[in-house]
């Protein structure tokens, strides 16, 4: 009955707006508003592009929007064969790699200076964000949490990444072959590929982290470095694209997480390996799909971002193609409906006494948090009853609606009572002794302080063996209230409360028996799905966790209503597990004959099929339909290994073999002689008329041959012999000679399974 009423107060919540959800539902393709971008090379023309397409409205009475921003930088190149000059201008091309590296090193410099943060103390991302304390880092953590420690993380290993090549590039003395050269050139070109992706990680981005100003990168310097060893033209063939959500207008006061997916251009020839989401989710591979889930709109600006990398290179064609964002938004007005709720002049003047209930508990020396407990246990208490008085007043209605005894009525609908109260006592009493020596023993002492809601969060946050104190006094507290409640009930309905019969040892055994019962087959019928490769760990997890051998306990210690309750509960869940697997096995039957159909076609078209490529079947599903179709198709001699769909190698000996044991095993071949390449290798005659049989076959062989000849054909693809009952059928394909005994009635039936196990014949 309480939870059914507490469900009723959550709904109504929800009714009265407590939840407000909508889907923002844009369709078409995103509008790209500007186009920027940096010159690296010197040429005049930008090496490295900034898209911003046109702001989406998200809640435009909040005055939240939405705005993506794409970067995107050569991240790598390639170079034609170079013509080399005699000797190459070693020396020079190093100084031009020296004085980019001085620039190079000059810009990071000035960019760790201002976030007040050294490598040394950046090992990953988290460490990262826990070492940049400057208001810059503090900015950036709160527009884009995790993902801020990522760019850090990143900066520092393509920084690292430049030293190591520049200290590879200063340490060469000369270049006599050919090959010394290419590979002089070949790491020169690298680094400008590490230099040009570093040029939008989004630190330097004045676009999604405001921490640090552009990266004066000369890559015109290292041209001219390589041109001094090599003429050669360079290209970049990669590029990387770095995304990024913009959203603006969130606030503090209002409570508000956004799930969010986006979808790069589908024409786009994206490497999933290259995909990097240090804050989402990819939600689907193919077409790629990325997403956000319960992100909070807490701060006025707020940065999503991930990367990808693309051999195409950009522009407005395919970057025009880029579909809108999906946008779910959540708005909970729980805080200001809790805040309402407090202003109350009756919940004030509870607020009071849960204050005075403190401070007695306090002054006892209970400690800060069993006080808490206490304070808090006052209010459980007036919820409570509360709850139980609707509970009287809504049944007593209905007793003099239905026109019974109302007192009659509300001792039928008030529940057995408690008979084992006096462990309900010692239980919470138990549970509060542990808050008082948990206050003497591990918990350190705590001034009083404001008791207002914010300092009573932060030190429960801040204090966890204070707050496991501060919950355990709570459950105490409730253990004792329900027998007070029920001594309450006794008071109101007299002594025929007490009397009213609860639930009896013979019934909880029958019902521990049913229980039993049901928990048995479901296991029998789950593992025999799980044979099949149908995913049931839930539904096992579940089953297993019916605790059959506590509720005998339960029952032999005269626990009899805790026992019938346990058991209506087990019951219940098993009787849903049930439901829910026949749903799983209605919805694989209804599917299977297109998943059958993907599988063939898959199977058909190569010798190894990955089992993630049958994108039509839901992922659950995939191993049970593989497993099904593999155990209907044994002829096709398939196995499931690595996760991969393989064919077996079977050699034709054992084909002829394994597909006549499975034709015996249906009964559709009574007897067989097999010859495969003019040698016996089954022989169903007996001992004495086997060499018989095979000559009279082989007669018969050469007769039909013979026929054939003179109707102008080369060879006999199958000849039948048809008697009353039964039937023979010679079926020759290649070096396989078989003869096959059969029934009439069945002979259709055996060429049809013959012909897919072994193949055509002819």
């Amino acid at each position: 009955m309480r939870m059914h009423t507490f469900l009723a107060i959550f709904a109504a919540l929800l009714l009265f707006g407590c939840v407000e959800e909508r889907t923002l539902s844009i369709s078409g393709y995103e509008s790209i508003e500007s186009i920027g971008g940096m010159d690296l090379t010197g040429d005049g023309v930008n090496d490295v592009l900034s898209y911003q397409f046109r702001s989406i409205p998200i809640d435009q009475p909040l005055g939240i929007s939405m705005a993506k921003y794409v970067f995107v930088s050569p991240s790598s190149y390639s170079f034609t064969e170079p013509a080399y000059p005699s000797p190459p201008d070693l020396e020079g091309a190093k100084a031009k790699i020296n004085e980019f590296d001085a620039a190079r090193k000059s810009g990071e410099g000035a960019c760790l200076s201002r976030l007040q943060v050294s490598f040394a103390t950046c090992s990953d991302y988290s460490s990262c964000m826990q070492n940049c304390r400057s208001e810059y880092c503090t900015e950036s953590k709160a527009v884009a949490g995790e993902a801020f420690g990522f760019e850090l993380l990143t900066f520092k290993e393509k920084s690292q990444e430049m030293d190591r090549l520049v200290s590879e590039l200063n340490s060469v003395q000369a270049l006599q072959s050919s090959e010394e050269k290419k590979e002089f050139i070949r790491k020169t070109v690298k680094l400008m590929a590490v230099a040009s992706d570093l040029s939008y990680v989004n630190i330097f981005n004045q676009n999604t982290f405001r921490t640090c100003s552009p990266l004066q990168l000369r890559l015109d310097l290292l041209e001219q470095a390589v041109q001094k060893v090599g003429a050669t033209q360079i290209t970049p063939d990669r590029y990387r694209y770095r995304v990024a959500e913009i959203i603006t207008g969130g606030t503090e006061d209002e409570h508000i997480t956004l799930f969010i997916q986006d979808t790069p251009p589908v024409a786009m020839n994206i490497d999933e390996l290259s995909v990097d989401v240090p804050m989402g989710v990819v939600y689907q591979r193919l077409p790629l799909r990325v997403g956000w889930e319960n992100f909070r709109i807490d701060t006025p600006r707020k940065a999503l971002t991930y990367d990808f990398t693309s051999p195409d290179r950009p522009g407005e064609t395919i970057l025009s193609r880029w579909s809108n964002p999906q946008v779910n938004e959540r708005n909970i007005k729980f805080f200001a409906i809790f805040n309402s709720i407090f202003s109350n002049p009756i919940i004030t003047f509870l607020a009071g006494i849960s204050k005075s209930v403190f401070m007695l508990f306090y002054s006892l020396g209970a400690g800060y948090f069993t006080s808490l407990g206490a304070a808090a246990s006052f209010f459980l208490y007036v919820f409570m009853l509360a709850i139980l008085a609707a509970t009287f007043l809504f049944h007593a209605m209905r007793g003099y609606m239905d026109r019974k005894v109302i007192r009659e009525y509300l001792i039928e609908k008030m529940g057995p009572p408690i008979t084992d109260w006096r462990s309900y006592v010692g239980v919470g009493a138990a549970l509060i002794l542990v808050c008082f020596l948990m206050n003497v023993m591990y918990i350190r002492p705590t001034e009083i302080g404001q008791l207002d809601l914010a300092t009573i969060q932060l030190r429960l946050i801040s204090d966890i063996p204070g707050s496991i104190s501060a919950i355990l006094f709570i459950f105490g507290a409730y253990t004792i209230y329900l027998v007070a409640e029920d001594r309450l009930k006794g008071l109101f309905l007299g002594p025929d409360y007490f009397h009213r019969k609860g639930a009896t040892k013979e019934e909880n055994v029958a019902a521990l028996s049913r229980l039993k019962t049901v928990s048995g087959n479901l296991k029998a019928r789950i593992e025999t799905l799980s044979r099949t490769g149908m995913d049931v760990k839930d539904e096992y997890a579940v089953l297993i966790a019916v605790p059959e051998e506590r509720l005998e306990q339960f029952i032999d210690v005269g626990k009899q209503n805790t026992a019938k309750s346990l058991i209506d509960f087990h019951l219940t869940r098993l009787e849903d597990i049930d439901k829910r697997i026949e749903q799983k096995i209605g919805i694989m039957e209804e599917n299977w004959p297109v998943w059958n159909s993907e599988i063939a076609k898959a199977v058909d078209q190569s010798d190894e099929v990955p089992v993630e490529t049958l994108v039509s079947i839901p992922m659950q599903w995939r191993e049970w339909a593989v497993s099904k179709y593999i155990s209907e198709h044994r002829g096709r001699h398939l196995v499931l290994e690595d996760n991969r769909i393989k064919r077996r190698k079977v050699s034709a000996e054992n084909l002829l073999m394994s597909s006549l044991s499975d034709l015996k095993r249906d009964g559709l071949v009574e007897s067989a002689i097999l010859i495969h390449d003019n040698k016996v290798v089954s022989n169903s005659f007996s001992k004495g008329n086997s060499t018989v049989g095979v000559v009279l076959f082989m007669k018969l062989s050469g007769f039909a041959n013979a026929i054939a000849r003179k109707f102008g054909e080369e060879d006999v693809k199958r000849f039948v012999i048809m008697g009353k009952k039964g039937a023979a059928a010679s079926l020759p394909s290649g070096k396989n000679s078989p003869l096959l005994f059969t029934g009439r009635g069945k002979l259709k039936q055996l060429i049809d399974e013959w012909k897919s196990k072994v193949g055509e014949p002819g």
